[in-house]
């Protein structure tokens, strides 16, 4: 009798060992399976971690050779845990017959780091570059994700993953050919891209964009395609349907940039001030000069250092860090010729992001602990109302502004037109200008970065349960806890009890 206890007992562990060797033999298959086949089970209620519909049916269909350059090897992506929906969405991309990925340190292939930026791009580690047929995109890697802030706090609130449809959207974007064009206005005395920009015009062309001349004295609207607007050192002001135009033009979220060279006629832009005003900048009519000798040319007080605005804060505007690694190499920045422009203050108005991109140099505080300059702006051109000579400050040289309310339209002044000419591009103290120009551009439209697609950002969510006292927290313990702890230590005294008796 005691045998057949024994038999019986031998034959239940044995069962019972075949079923835990046959759920880890499944297991492990499964397993071996998922990373054979490369299958992903995203469980995640926004889908984070495998592309949307939209970019498969996309893919599916995409019949011409991309060249897909991440400047960041996509083994060291994988070990970062926040970046796994890039991370696989890259992968997906990479799945892709007519993808050629390629992958790479900048630092390890400065070469592939060289020829890419030959297409104009100012590169970081993690951005990403589409190329087909002559035709590419850059796309920031600080683009990837965006997060929102507690109101009143620093913490961020969520955290979402926007790189799909930027990604899809620039492969849209270069195998759809579409020239992109930058308009320079005409019929007001202003430079010449055919004439005066022609090196600028070559590097906008690296960029994809074309250059073209606009006159708004004979036109009804602004051309559909123009990526910006740039006005380059008028000599007399714009007239009022012409403002209309270009105010109508900036209400759909267009892009303006007023280059606006010192002037000694006694005239005043009037229409372009009221552009400018709807935008909370103001411009001074004047010319900057340096008192400070050891800060300006010898000899010429209108050729000067300026000094490069930072950002204010993680949540504003930067336009200026790129142009760090200049300053670090030991280029100085210098403007010249040059008028000033300040910010209309309008602090009950939230729609604007107004700031600073160049400024004269600080010279020390005055009594109330305000930086002072030495720079001072003397009274040139205009009308006996705008003729105030300005001292004591920082004055600023360059400005932007986007307004909300306009469909995020972007207003960009400067305080000279020649920087960028073909006299002065070349030249080593105008180096930061040029690139911050460029930074600028980037901003207008390649902020936009191609085609929207449509595809919404995935927010990351986690599974969360809120405690609202010391009785719920310890309820919660003895549930997923303690209870789980007594069904284990009773079963396993009834399987001793079973086992021995």
């Amino acid at each position: 009798m005691e045998q057949k206890k024994n038999d019986k007992r031998r034959g239940f562990t044995a069962f019972a060992l075949m079923l835990l060797g046959m759920t880890l033999a499944i297991a492990i298959v499964l397993n071996l399976l998922a990373s054979r086949l490369n299958v992903i089970w995203d469980m995640t209620p926004t889908g984070m971690y495998k592309l949307t519909d939209t970019s498969r049916d996309f893919l599916n269909q995409l019949d011409k050779k991309v060249n897909f350059y991440f400047l960041l090897d996509m083994d060291v992506l994988s070990t970062d845990t926040d970046s796994m929906a890039l991370y696989h969405a890259l992968d997906e991309y990479r799945a892709c017959p007519n993808i050629n990925f390629v992958d790479f340190e900048p630092d390890a292939d400065p070469a592939q780091t060289e020829k890419l930026q030959e297409l104009g791009y100012q590169l970081s580690r993690g951005d990403i570059v589409i190329e087909c047929e002559g035709k590419s995109r850059h796309i920031p890697g600080r683009s990837m994700y965006r997060s929102t802030v507690e109101e009143n706090t620093n913490l961020i609130d969520s955290m979402y993953f926007t790189g799909e449809n930027y990604i899809t959207g620039a492969i849209q974007s270069v195998i759809s050919g579409t020239d992109t064009v930058i308009y320079f206005l005409t019929g007001h005395g202003e430079k010449s891209i055919s004439e005066d920009y022609t090196a600028f015009a070559r590097n906008l062309a690296n960029r994809n964009y074309l250059s073209k001349p606009l006159d708004l004295t004979t036109a009804d609207a602004v051309p559909e395609d123009a990526a910006m607007i740039i006005v380059a050192g008028p000599q007399f002001d714009i007239s009022r349907d012409e403002m209309r135009l270009l105010s109508g033009y900036l209400d759909n979220g267009g892009n303006v940039c007023f280059w606006m060279t010192p002037n000694k006629e006694e005239i005043r832009y009037s229409n372009i001030e009221s552009i400018l005003e709807s935008f909370g900048l103001l411009m001074d009519y004047n010319r900057v000069k340096e008192t400070d000798s050891s800060l300006h040319i010898s000899g010429d007080p209108y050729t000067f250092r300026c000094s490069v605005v930072a950002p204010g804060d993680e949540n504003s505007i930067d336009l200026t860090s790129g142009i760090a690694e200049y300053i670090d190499a030991g280029i100085v920045p210098f403007m010249s010729n040059t008028r000033s422009f300040y910010q209309q203050l309008t602090p009950e108005d939230t729609s604007l992001q107004i700031g600073s991109l160049l400024q004269t140099v600080q010279s020390g505080t005055d009594a109330m602990g305000n930086p002072t300059a030495s720079a001072i702006g003397e009274p040139y051109g205009g009308t006996d109302i705008t003729n105030t000579e300005v001292s004591g400050q920082i004055l600023d040289l360059a400005m932007f502004s986007t307004s909300s309310l306009r469909a995020d339209a972007k207003v960009m002044v400067m305080g000279n037109a020649e920087f960028i000419d073909d006299v002065n591009v070349q030249q080593d103290y105008m180096i930061v200008p040029v690139n911050l120009m460029l930074s600028v551009i980037s901003w207008m439209y390649d902020s936009d970065l191609a085609l929207d697609m449509g595809i919404d950002d995935k927010e990351r969510t986690y599974d969360t349960m809120t405690l609202n006292s010391e009785q719920a927290a310890n309820a919660t313990n003895i549930v997923f806890i303690a209870v789980p702890a007594a069904v284990g230590l009773i079963g396993l005294g009834v399987w001793l009890r079973r086992r021995y008796s």
